[in-house]
C-alpha cells in the first residue's frame, strides 16, 4: 500500500486496516490519526507491525470527539470485526455462573449466562461468572453434598441414588420440611454471595444442631454436625479474609514478548473468592492493558474499586471511558492484595532463574529482560561493541545489537563501554521505548563504574551488574565489596550465560570487521 499522509486528519479517532480480500486484519486508535499511522509506515518498524504492514491494503478511518470515545469505539470494532492483530479476550460466554433456581425446592446450577433471563430454568439468585469452571463446578458438588442440596431436574415418585449416598434429604418423598430445605439454601445463598464470612455461617449452623439436639432430633443434629465440619475445612482452604467490605478487582498485568500475562483476584464482601489467569498474545506495540480492561469490563461486572500496576494516565483513561472511578492505585492492605497476584503470576509464567536473580541481586522487579554490553577490539584496532537481550530467561536475538566505536581514539575499553550504553539508552528514552530490567555488563568494578557513568548522564536510574571472567564475581553500585552465588545456583548460570553470549557475539563481529579489512585495506 502507498501510504499519503495528507490522507488522514490530524484528529482523534479509530482506524480499520484491510488486506486485499477487504478482511479487517487490525484496529486502532489514536490521539492523532496520521500521526499514529506514520509511525507504521517507518522504515524501523519492528518485525511484528512490518509483518502487519506488508499486509495491509487500505486504510479506513472513524474521527471521534476524543481519546476516550476512541477507546470505546475501538473495543466494540475488535468485537465486531475479530481481527487477527489484535488483542482478542475470550466473551463472557466462555465463564460459567452459579445459579440458585426459583422452585419450591431449588437446586444449585453451574450455568453459561449471567442473566437470570437467559436460563432455561428459571433462576432465583445467579452468582458469578466463575472463570475456573471446571474448580468452580467441583465446589457446585462438594455444597449440594455438604447442605443436602437436590439435583435431580424434576422430584421423582421415589428417592434416588443421591437419598441412599446420604447426599439428598429426599424432599420428593417430604422427608424434609420446606422449612428444613430453605434453611440449607439460605446457607448456600450466605456463602455464595460473601456477605456473611464463614464463622456466622457455621454459626447460624451450630445454632440449629443445638435446637435439634434439644429436641431429641439427633439424626439432624449429626446430620448438621458433618455440614459444620466440611464447611469448616471449605471456608479455610477457599477464602483470605479482609477487614473492609468491599466488592474489590486486583489486576496484575506483566509483559513477556509476545504475550500479556494477566492475574485477576476477586474479592467480594471482603473475601477473596475467586481467580482468573489469562495469556494473550501481543501482536502490535499498541497498549494492550487498557483494551483488555475495554473488553473485560464490557463482558464482566465492574466491581467498586479495580486496583492494578496500569500507570496513572492509563487509569484516568479508562475511568473516563468507562464512567467510573473504579480503577485506583492500590496502597497499604490493597498493595498487599496485588502483590499476591503478582506473585501468583509470576510463579507460573516466569523462568525460575529469573526469579533466582532477582532474590540473588535483590532486584525490584524480576529482571525479564536483560541487556548485556562487551566490548572488542585488537590494540585499538576495528573496536566494535555488542548487546545481547535475554527475554524471561533466554535470548531474543531480534533485540541483539552491534556498534561501531566512533567517538573514542586509541585502547580505552571504559570509554567505549561507556560511548554504547549511552547511546543505546539515549534512543530508547527518544522513542520511548521499553527499557530493560537489569543492564549487565562483562567484566569488574572499572566497567560498572563507566556503565553508571552513562546511565546518570542520561538522569535514568536501571538495575545494574556486572560479572568478572574466572572468579565469577558480581558488582553491584551499592555493594562496596563484590560477591560470588553458588556455582549451582541458577540466577548465577542465567548470568554467565548473557556474558557469554555477549562476549561471543562482541568477538564474532570484530573478527568480521578485521577480516573486511584484510580483503579490502583501503
Amino acid at each position: 500500500m502507498r501510504f499519503t499522509p495528507s490522507d488522514y486528519p490530524l484528529l482523534p479517532g479509530v482506524y480499520l486496516m484491510k488486506d486485499a480480500s477487504g478482511a479487517v486484519i487490525y484496529v486502532g486508535k489514536a490521539v492523532s490519526l496520521r500521526a499514529r499511522l506514520m509511525q507504521y509506515f517507518n522504515a524501523q518498524t519492528g518485525a511484528k507491525t512490518a509483518s502487519l504492514v506488508s499486509q495491509v491494503d487500505s486504510i479506513e478511518f472513524v474521527v471521534t470527539k476524543d481519546g476516550n470515545e476512541a477507546l470505546i469505539l475501538e473495543s466494540n470494532l475488535i468485537k465486531s470485526h475479530q481481527p487477527k492483530y489484535n488483542l482478542l479476550l475470550k466473551d463472557a460466554k466462555h465463564y460459567s455462573c452459579l445459579a440458585i433456581t426459583d422452585e419450591t425446592y431449588p437446586r444449585l446450577l453451574v450455568v453459561r449466562k449471567n442473566s437470570k433471563n437467559e436460563f432455561k430454568t428459571r433462576a432465583k439468585r445467579v452468582y458469578g461468572p466463575f472463570a475456573e469452571e471446571a474448580k468452580r463446578s467441583l465446589g457446585a458438588n462438594f455444597l449440594r453434598k455438604v447442605l443436602q442440596i437436590r439435583t435431580c431436574k424434576k422430584l421423582p415418585k421415589k428417592p434416588c441414588l443421591q437419598y441412599h449416598l446420604g447426599n439428598c434429604r429426599a424432599p420428593c418423598i417430604k422427608n424434609v420440611t420446606p422449612e428444613q430445605y430453605a434453611f440449607n439454601v439460605a446457607t448456600l445463598e450466605k456463602i455464595l454471595s460473601g456477605k456473611h464470612e464463614g464463622r456466622s455461617v457455621i454459626g447460624s449452623l451450630k445454632r440449629e444442631m443445638g435446637c435439634a439436639s434439644d429436641s431429641q432430633d439427633y439424626e439432624t443434629a449429626k446430620t448438621l454436625l458433618t455440614q459444620i465440619n466440611a464447611l469448616k475445612i471449605f471456608f479455610n482452604k477457599q477464602r483470605i479474609e479482609q477487614r473492609q467490605q468491599n466488592d474489590e478487582d486486583y489486576l496484575f498485568f506483566q509483559r513477556v514478548d509476545p504475550n500479556l500475562f494477566v492475574q485477576i483476584l476477586k474479592s467480594r464482601a471482603g473475601i477473596l473468592q475467586n481467580t482468573e489467569k489469562h495469556d494473550l498474545e501481543i501482536r502490535t506495540q499498541e497498549e494492550p492493558e487498557t483494551q483488555f480492561c475495554i473488553q473485560y469490563y464490557q463482558n464482566n461486572p465492574l466491581p467498586s474499586k479495580v486496583y492494578s500496576n496500569l500507570g496513572f494516565e492509563q487509569m484516568a483513561l479508562l475511568n473516563s471511558a468507562l464512567k467510573t472511578v473504579a480503577f485506583q492505585k492500590p496502597s497499604g492492605k490493597k498493595n498487599e492484595v496485588l502483590k499476591i497476584a503478582k506473585q501468583t503470576l509470576q510463579c507460573e509464567k516466569i523462568s525460575p532463574s529469573v526469579l533466582l536473580l532477582q532474590k540473588s541481586l535483590r532486584l525490584p522487579l524480576p529482571p525479564l529482560i536483560i541487556e548485556t554490553f562487551d566490548v572488542s577490539n585488537l590494540f585499538g584496532e576495528n573496536p566494535v561493541g555488542s548487546m545481547v537481550r535475554f527475554q524471561n530467561g533466554k535470548p531474543d536475538k531480534a533485540g541483539y545489537r552491534k556498534y561501531l566505536i566512533k567517538q573514542v581514539t586509541g585502547q580505552d575499553d571504559y570509554a567505549m563501554l561507556e560511548e554504547i550504553i549511552r547511546r543505546r539508552y539515549s534512543r530508547l528514552a527518544q522513542e520511548s521505548r521499553q527499557m530493560p530490567d537489569l543492564i549487565l555488563v562483562d567484566g569488574g568494578l572499572g566497567q560498572l563504574h563507566f556503565a553508571q557513568k552513562a546511565l546518570n548522564k542520561l538522569g535514568l536510574e536501571i538495575p545494574l551488574a556486572s560479572i568478572a571472567k574466572q572468579e565469577e564475581e558480581i558488582f553491584l553500585p551499592e555493594r562496596k565489596n563484590p560477591f560470588k552465588l553458588p556455582k549451582t545456583n541458577d540466577g548465577l548460570k542465567l548470568l554467565q550465560h548473557c556474558r557469554d553470549e555477549a562476549h561471543r557475539f562482541a568477538i564474532t563481529f570484530h573478527k568480521t570487521r578485521r577480516k573486511k579489512q584484510l580483503l579490502n585495506p583501503e
